[in-house]
């Protein structure tokens, strides 16, 4: 049975029962204070407090001892199938370009590394995936500075009174019966590779809704995950520039005082 078949049984089925439908969306959960991830608890304590606190794209440690300018790592992480221990995640190219569009505005900032799998180092590769290896990586890349941002997306389908209608067949392909919902949350922080000092953090978010009729529910399915995720991207990109800003300018403050 193809996927327009099985959405014309599902929506039949479900109708013969009742119309509307209102299932929740189980909210996305983008936080490495849980889990392993972090090496330090003082460190995930403190994250957890600030993300609570609303403390978003400001400094938690201002004595930045990175040597800038320096190359920017990035790494990327998803919880899918993992609970809240991540895995390192591949940016893809139009991600990657929006990073490097970002640091090219900051002269402390040289340009961009993406971590991946390639740049861990077999010897201090583990089962789960930590700050220190990601820090290592970094470091192996010739990057002071770390920015590691992890996403998690969630959606929901429900029906809503227009979808009485499809019981005629037509109203399948042409009454916009179905709502689709998704929502990507990410999270970001920057640390100090030498040190490992959380530097600052930010989030991004989005939350998009689509109605359309039942036969082109996978189209606005597949729209929404394109389209959110990129959304939120750029809200999370708003906020890390302030904090890099905020970074370099520390580090510049430094630098002048130990001359």
């Amino acid at each position: 049975m193809n996927a327009r078949m099985w959405t014309v049984v599902s929506a039949l089925a479900v109708l013969s029962a009742g119309c509307a439908t209102h299932y929740d969306m189980v909210p996305p959960v983008a936080a490495m204070e849980r889990g392993e991830f972090l090496d330090n608890p003082q460190q995930a304590k403190r994250l957890e407090r600030a993300m609570t606190d609303g403390q978003i794209a400001d400094l938690l440690d201002l004595d930045v001892r990175a040597k800038l300018p320096t190359t920017l790592a990035v790494a990327k992480l998803q919880t899918h199938c993992s609970g809240y221990q991540p895995h390192l995640d591949r940016i893809e190219a139009s991600e990657l370009e929006a990073w490097q569009k970002l640091v090219r505005a900051h002269p402390q900032l040289r340009g961009v590394q993406p971590v991946s799998n390639l740049s861990l180092d077999d010897s201090l590769r583990a089962e789960k995936l930590t700050l220190r290896e990601l820090r290592v990586a970094a470091a192996r890349l010739h990057c002071e500075l770390l920015l590691v941002y992890m996403q998690a997306d969630s959606e929901v389908e429900n029906l809503n009174d227009a979808a009485a209608l499809y019981w005629t067949l037509a109203g399948l392909w042409l009454v916009p019966g179905t709502e689709v919902e998704h929502k990507t949350v990410m999270q970001a922080i920057v640390v100090d590779c030498r040190t490992g000092a959380i530097l600052g953090t930010a989030t991004g978010d989005s939350h998009r809704r689509s109605a359309c009729p039942a036969a082109f529910t996978r189209i606005h399915r597949d729209r929404l995950e394109r389209e959110t995720p990129a959304e939120a991207l750029k809200d999370l990109q708003g906020g890390c520039e302030r904090l890099l800003l905020g970074i370099a300018s520390q580090g510049e403050v430094r630098a002048a005082r130990t001359r």
